[in-house]
């Protein structure tokens, strides 16, 4: 999956993100509103800013 250029889990009730997710080189547009995040990995949070 490292060709994947955007990823929408938009309400999904998801709680966290696996720092996996950091590893997809391609990718460009993270979509995650709606979704009570209580714990995104360092590696995402550097990558997209958040």
């Amino acid at each position: 999956m490292s060709e994947l250029q955007n990823l929408y889990l938009s309400q999904n009730q998801l709680a966290s993100l696996p720092a996996e997710i950091g590893q997809l080189s391609d990718l460009q547009t993270l979509e995650l509103t709606e979704n009570p995040l209580k714990d995104i990995a360092e590696k995402i949070r550097q990558r997209f800013q958040l």
